[in-house]
């Protein structure tokens, strides 16, 4: 499967997280070698005093792995093995604060095991292209055609407003915060250029912006559902689903080489993302053992004892 994360290694992307979180994009290139294979390479962001941290929305921290001309298995995951080490040090210097997600494209997260880094697997769903919406569950069509009939129409826009509109709706609804302003969102698509920054919305026949998403995509690379939200009293409407149809088609159309959602890790959200026909993928995060991993540690075990307690 070809993944390719690049359009999170892009200037403009970069620059949008250190102008709205206040955080110093740091690009890392690492080899042992003379030669400069095999090498990693990666971005990571970096607080005042220099540690690692995540910022908000991001779904990965991108690397990359740069091998030598080998097609050999055991010598590839040697220099792996080699490699990462330069990665795992250079994150135990600076230290980490929050969680670090890799994408999926990275499948071997051992050398951060070994090192005393707390890991945990999580999923999200990828779509390779071409995409035939036909692979997708037959409730996914009727959506689709239902939301057409009703008078339901999907653009590109300009208009953050609108997509706005629809984020707060949903934000609220499941009590949470984006934390973006039409602001935010404005700079960061003068930043990537509305080819990369690919905002769209799908509107009922009244005008009103019913659903809305933005996607980062780079050509010849993997496309990233950023962030989403559909107002409530559209919600059973199939506005959603013809929204996604209709930014699966025209990410095909931007020869983009697939469409990651970002993320699959609550059963509802799984459920739903799951029935497009994408491929199920894992992806690795890891943590640094301080106190903030454990107060994580102390609310997962929390939630395991109430889970275990509502199932008696």
């Amino acid at each position: 499967m070809n993944m390719d994360y690049k359009v999170l290694t892009l200037d403009g992307w970069l620059e949008f997280n250190r102008i709205k979180w206040g955080l110093s994009p740091v690009r890392l290139s690492l080899s042992d070698s003379e030669s400069q294979r095999p090498a990693v390479e990666l971005v990571v962001y970096t607080d005042r005093e220099g540690r690692i941290k995540t910022p908000k929305l991001n779904p990965y921290i991108p690397m990359t792995f740069l091998p030598t001309d080998t097609k050999s298995a055991s010598r590839l995951e040697r220099q792996w093995l080699s490699i990462s080490e330069l990665v795992v040090e250079e994150f135990r210097k600076r230290g980490v604060i929050n969680a670090i997600s890799f994408p999926p494209s990275i499948v071997d997260v051992r050398p951060w095991t070994w090192r005393g880094f707390q890991v945990t697997v999580r999923y999200s769903y990828y779509i390779e292209f071409p995409y035939d919406i036909a692979v997708a569950e037959g409730s996914i069509r009727n959506h689709v055609k239902k939301a057409a009939k009703l008078g339901y129409i999907c653009e590109r826009t300009s208009q953050m407003g609108d997509i706005v509109d629809c984020l707060k709706d949903t934000a609220e609804r499941q009590g949470f915060d984006y934390r973006l302003s039409i602001e935010d969102l404005e700079i960061c698509q003068q930043l990537l250029s509305s080819e990369i920054f690919r905002a769209y919305v799908c509107y009922a026949s009244n005008g009103d912006a019913a659903s809305a998403r933005i996607v980062l995509a780079y050509p010849g690379a993997s496309a990233v559902d950023w962030v989403a939200g559909t107002k409530q009293e559209h919600l059973s409407s199939g506005c959603t689903q013809l929204l996604i149809s209709y930014v699966l088609e025209d990410l095909q159309n931007a020869r983009v080489c697939g469409f990651d959602y970002a993320g699959a890790n609550i059963p509802s959200v799984a459920a739903a993302k799951a029935t497009w026909g994408g491929q199920l993928v894992p992806f690795y995060t890891i943590r640094q053992p301080n106190a903030r991993a454990f107060a994580h540690y102390i609310l997962d075990s929390w939630r395991f004892v109430l889970e275990k307690k509502r199932r008696k």
